[in-house]
């Protein structure tokens, strides 16, 4: 099912992909706080909010922004680094397997300041022929006009003589072409203040790239934010207990394709002529997902599948997906 997944939206990616719009790829992880000891992945992580060490789930998820909605891609648990019978991983490796096991060229690869370090970005560059976007940590030394400095002392003290809209906000902003000491490539900074003060160093690998889109392209990050958010708060993300590895693995699978399938539903009642309330647009999103496993369980033939969803608005990657899981199973 997760070959599945993936082949559908690799089919999209291969046949709408053109070199003035590329494909924009997000990375990050998040935590699944955990009680019980036996349940799989599960290991001592240290939490930034509640600052200590916590028993939890790593999830590391790849996934595209399309129309600025997140799709997810591969959802991965992370595993523990003292695990037996298995060689240690660490999120940055399995990003970049990922990226290599699938072949990943032309795109550009977006991910917070943990995930921009020297071997994911050189391997973009590099490896997969993509560029990567991301923003340094205040400790990280480059080089500036033939002057090395660390990133806060530069942050601190860039003019900012220029301004960009992004929405509703106004972002005022400086780039420079930069040697970084952990990096054997060039890329090109862009320090950013929001309207609160607040001040963050953009790097892009592409140096050619405007400063107002490596910062546009680094706004898209937030998607797989609200992913997070989302699939917490509305769909159970924390609340599989099952010890079984390939139940927890399965679940993610199961997490990804009802967001797809949300988010098509919402598009679809959003996009129509009549005013729901916020009520009904649940009910009615509960009811499609009730008579999706209905007709799951009942294991209609393919022909009444097709039938069925080709009058529907869903996307095609959504379509297909539903056409072969509702396939009756032989054998």
């Amino acid at each position: 099912m997760k070959n599945l997944l993936f082949s559908l939206f690799r089919r999209q990616m291969v046949g709408e992909g053109t070199s003035r719009h590329r494909h924009i790829l997000v990375i990050d992880d998040t935590q699944i706080a955990r009680r019980g000891k036996l349940i799989p992945f599960a290991s001592k992580h240290y939490d930034h909010c509640d600052k200590r060490f916590i028993l939890s789930q790593v999830i590391l998820t790849i996934g595209e922004v399309k129309n600025k909605v997140f799709q997810p891609l591969e959802m991965l648990f992370a595993k523990p680094s003292k695990e037996e019978g298995e060689p240690y991983r660490s999120k940055i490796e399995m990003a970049i397997s990922w990226l290599k096991d699938h072949s990943i060229r032309g795109a550009i690869i977006i991910a917070d300041s943990w995930y921009t370090n020297a071997p994911l970005i050189e391997s973009c560059k590099k490896l997969f022929e993509s560029d990567f976007i991301g923003r340094f940590k205040s400790n990280i030394i480059l080089c500036i006009d033939g002057e090395w400095k660390k990133v806060k002392d530069l942050v601190a003290n860039a003019p900012m003589n220029r301004t960009f809209r992004l929405g509703n906000k106004v972002i005022r902003y400086h780039s420079f072409d930069a040697k970084v000491q952990s990096l054997r490539i060039l890329v090109k900074v862009v320090v950013t203040e929001l309207e609160d003060g607040s001040r963050a160093l953009l790097a892009c690998t592409d140096r050619n790239l405007p400063s107002e889109a490596i910062i546009e392209y680094y706004s898209l990050r937030w998607t797989i934010e609200s992913f997070f958010k989302f699939a917490k708060q509305n769909l159970s993300l924390a609340k599989c207990h099952s010890r079984d590895e390939s139940a927890q693995s399965h679940f993610l699978i199961l997490i990804a394709i009802a967001y797809l399938i949300f988010n098509d539903l919402l598009r679809i009642l959003q996009t129509s002529e009549d005013n729901l309330t916020h009520c009904e647009l649940f009910y009615v999103i509960r009811l499609a997902f009730s008579i999706f496993a209905v007709t799951y369980f009942s294991r209609p033939s393919v022909r009444t599948t097709e039938s069925i969803f080709s009058e529907c608005s869903y996307s095609k990657a959504s379509q297909r997906l539903l056409v072969l899981l509702l396939h009756p199973r032989t054998g």
